[in-house]
């Protein structure tokens, strides 16, 4: 490893790592263990299946106990200290989908795109230069690398993915970021999710097919049934939230939802649904992050409706 290489990990905050044994000595994992999980990676992970939302399959990876802590240890140590584009808002510590949806809510019109497959796009030789960039040596990049991937890819599975996906695509960012702000329109991207907003609706469709082109020569994939314009006539949403009269939030029907099951825990058939509790509480904990006008709204109807039901599960939700 160079004495520049040394210089550019310190300045990171990174751990100097230049042999296996460093890497030992840092991780409290030992040598063997380290080349077993690097050399043999693949057979460390558990392979199934979930249905998406879209009713096709998601495969999942899951890495053994022993793996997932190496590649938590690499987020925590490496990852996490690197900086992502500003225009990244998802997958980020204190970022959040109301970060994601905040630039956006002064436009007339929101364009959103979807890229597909986004964490098996990442294939192994780009992982590898960002371990080799930030000052790593060749033999450290390749553990690193073979520690973080399966099968030539992000897995989706790793703690390690989310992070090294988005830092393969921060030239993406730089790249559409510097198409689009200087036409005046703002861009964000939330995970697999980017979204455009603007106050010209003939600017924003106007940037499509360039956008689709930058996404392509960056070897990301554009989900094609994901592709969105909303305008005047059609409810404007950046990831789930609709943006609405210079503001944000989850909508009318969603809160109407959400009225409907807190209602739900005042009936004697419900009184041992926690599964609707834990459900309810999981809206309210959202809400916060993403809507106070209505978590107050729901406050109110809940003291409302545990003053009429001090002894059902609604009176659980009052703080």
């Amino acid at each position: 490893m160079s004495k520049t290489d040394n210089i550019k990990l310190h300045m990171l905050g990174l751990p100097v790592i230049q042999m296996v044994d460093n890497f030992s000595q840092v991780t409290h994992i030992s040598k063997y263990t380290i080349y077993q999980l690097s050399k043999h990676s693949d057979k460390y992970y558990k392979t199934y299946t979930i249905p998406k939302k879209s009713g096709k399959l998601r495969e999942i990876s899951q890495p053994s106990k022993k793996l997932k802590g190496l590649q938590s240890w690499i987020l925590a140590n490496i990852l996490n200290k690197l900086k992502v584009s500003n225009s990244c808002k998802g997958f980020e510590k204190g970022s959040s989908i109301a970060d994601n949806a905040e630039p956006h809510k002064d436009a007339n019109t929101i364009l959103t795109l979807d890229l597909e497959d986004f964490f098996p796009t990442v294939k192994r030789n780009q992982v590898y230069s960002i371990f080799k960039t930030i000052g790593y040596n060749k033999a450290i990049s390749t553990i690193l690398t073979n520690i973080c991937t399966f099968q030539g890819i992000l897995p989706q599975g790793s703690p390690c993915s989310p992070k090294l996906a988005n830092l393969s695509a921060s030239k993406l960012d730089a790249r559409i970021q510097g198409y689009v702000g200087k036409r005046g329109i703002n861009y964000t991207r939330y995970a697999d999710d980017l979204s455009f907003s603007g106050l010209s609706p003939a600017k924003v469709v106007k940037i499509i097919p360039m956008i689709k082109s930058i996404i392509e020569n960056e070897n990301f994939v554009v989900n094609p049934e994901k592709t969105r314009i909303a305008g005047a006539a059609r409810a404007k949403k950046v990831t789930g939230l609709i943006i609405s009269n210079n503001t944000f939030g989850i909508g009318k029907q969603k809160y109407k939802d959400l009225r409907a099951k807190i209602h739900h825990l005042t009936l004697p058939s419900e009184q041992t649904n926690t599964k609707l509790l834990n459900e309810v509480i999981g809206w309210l904990s959202y809400l916060n992050s993403v809507d106070k006008k209505r978590l107050s709204k729901a406050n109110k109807y809940i003291t409302k409706l545990t003053d009429k039901h001090p002894t059902t599960l609604v009176a659980k939700l009052k703080r």
